[in-house]
Order: C-alpha cells, then structure tokens, then sequence
C-alpha cells in the first residue's frame, strides 16, 4: 500500500463540521460589517478601491469607473 502523502498544498475536502464552522464565521462577519457607521464602510470602499487600483492598471488603460475615488470619507 502507497503511503499518504504529507504535502500541505495537497488540498482535501473540509468535514460538514468545518464547512459549518466557515458558514458561520462568515455569516457573524456580514452581521458585524453591516453594523458599522455608513462613513467606515465608504472608508473600507475606498481603500478596497486603492488596493485593486494597480492590478486593474497593470492590465491596461482604465474605464472611467474603474479609477479610485478622489475623495476621503
């Protein structure tokens, strides 16, 4: 018999447990952000926008709606 094979990007399927737990954490962390003030989650919009700014660059010329926000919240 072959022995397993221990290489940690091999990845396996997660237990229903765990694919649970991942609900739940992610389910909490929606209920947690739809709590903030409206001004953090325009101040999390921008800098979402700033970070996924030279990805979409290096890609090429930029639609209009593709450029960051010159504002700050």
């Amino acid at each position: 018999m072959p022995e397993p094979i221990n290489n940690p990007t091999v990845h396996t399927m997660p237990v229903p447990e765990e694919i649970e737990r991942i609900f739940e954490a992610k389910r909490a962390w929606h209920e947690k952000q739809a709590q903030l003030p409206l001004k953090e989650k325009v101040a999390i919009l921008l800098r979402m926008q700033r970070n996924s700014y030279p990805i979409l660059k290096a890609r090429g010329v930029l639609k209009p709606w593709q450029m960051p926000w010159n504002v700050e919240p």
